[in-house]
């Protein structure tokens, strides 16, 4: 019990990552740790501490599979279900009666494109929670929801899982060669990585709020709310 408060104590990744592998022996502490950890930082977790692990064979593929899909899945309802039960005291919050054109924009969007919207927001950090707890407010079909947030979660695992340690591990190697002959260089790998990175999230962003806030076309029929 100490580990696992210990390794989701925020920023301390390294307790993490220690409570991870000191559990190598016990595979549902290390799913547990893992799973419990993606509430809190799930885009640390997923995309750059299980595929080392891996890579490194402190974790095994089906531990990290299951981890990483339950707890990022798990997160996702927890983000919709209060919301949406609580909706009707949001619903009399002031902003919320004076933004009512935009809430209905987006529950239109939802309404017709929930599927894409799920799979975007899930690759889209800067977007995902608002976008998340929006579909409670505007009370997505549950059923739908569920859906999309499993299979998008699902794809997400078998990439991390079955992909991304691949990845890492040769390009890992390479850059710790390259280290010992060209530090800056790597330094300068790792930085422009992490921009290009930043400025993509950002445009997909800005394009995906563009495209749920905007205006109903005339005449635009609302479609009814799938009950919970």
């Amino acid at each position: 019990m100490t580990e696992l408060l210990a390794a989701v104590a925020w920023p301390n990744l390294d307790a993490l990552v220690e409570a991870i592998r000191a559990s190598v022996d016990y595979p549902w502490t290390q799913g547990v740790i893992t799973a419990f950890a993606t509430f809190f930082f799930e885009n640390v977790v997923c995309w750059t501490i299980v595929p080392p692990l891996i890579s490194g064979g402190v974790l095994s593929l089906m531990v990290a599979f299951q981890s990483t899909f339950w707890g990022v899945f798990v997160g996702d309802l927890l983000m919709y279900l209060p919301v949406r039960f609580a909706m009707r005291y949001v619903a009399r919050l002031r902003w919320v009666q004076r933004h009512q054109a935009q809430v209905e924009a987006c529950g239109r969007f939802f309404d017709n494109h929930i599927g894409k919207t799920m799979f975007i927001v899930r690759f889209t950090p800067g977007i995902r929670t608002p976008a998340l707890l929006a579909a409670g407010m505007l009370r997505v079909h549950f059923g739908q929801y569920t859906f999309y947030s499993a299979l998008s979660c699902l794809f997400q695992s078998a990439i991390v899982t079955f992909f991304m340690p691949t990845l890492y591990a040769p390009a890992l190697a390479w850059l710790k060669g390259l280290w010992g002959r060209h530090p800056v260089g790597v330094v300068a790998i790792v930085l422009a990585f992490f921009l290009l990175f930043a400025v993509a999230q950002w445009f997909i962003a800005r394009a995906v709020m563009r495209r749920l806030t905007k205006p109903a076309a005339p005449g635009a029929v609302n479609r009814p709310r799938g009950g919970a």
